[in-house]
């Protein structure tokens, strides 16, 4: 009896313990990032800066939805060409590629300048990660910026256009 009251608690303890792992990784898997603001042109965007490996490799996935003028802006420690992918998305994106502006604007922290973009990058679910589509930027790009599909086409986003980035 003794050993039974044991197992019961020990499987109660495991349980509990369980639930906590999963509340704390699983559900919360892909948590709102600190926001900020960014501006293309006239268009202000609200964007949760992805900065850690970690924040990179989860980006959008899973999330069901972007409203319009926020994103997802990603910053690396390098100037280089950047790869992306859209691993569970639920939703098509705009891809913009930004360099660094040597020149930075007095009324920002950090300038840049759009150097590409993809449009309506579509999602592509049940693929295996082998049939997934690789998007690379051009070389130079050291932030990329994710916003819903259509966004370039609305806001008239171009190459050469200035990137201003607000803390």
């Amino acid at each position: 009896m003794k050993k039974m009251n044991i197992l019961i608690i020990g499987g109660i303890l495991v349980a509990i313990g369980l639930f906590f792992l999963w509340y704390t990784f699983i559900s919360r898997a892909n948590p709102i990032l600190p926001q900020k603001e960014i501006k293309i042109n006239d268009s202000v965007f609200s964007v949760e800066i992805a900065s850690t490996t970690i924040e990179q490799s989860r980006g959008l996935s899973g999330r069901n939805e972007l409203s319009q003028n926020s994103g997802m802006l990603f910053l690396f420690n390098y100037s280089g060409v950047q790869s992306f992918w859209m691993k569970d998305m639920k939703f098509t994106i705009d891809i913009i590629w930004i360099g660094n502006n040597p020149s930075s604007s007095e009324d920002s922290d950090w300038s840049g300048k759009v150097l590409g973009f993809v449009e309506n990058a579509p999602i592509q679910p049940n693929a295996q990660l082998w049939q997934l589509n690789i998007y690379n930027s051009p070389d130079g790009v050291s932030s990329v910026l994710e916003v819903d599909a259509g966004t370039v086409k609305r806001d008239n986003i171009k190459v050469g256009d200035v990137v201003n980035y607000f803390h």
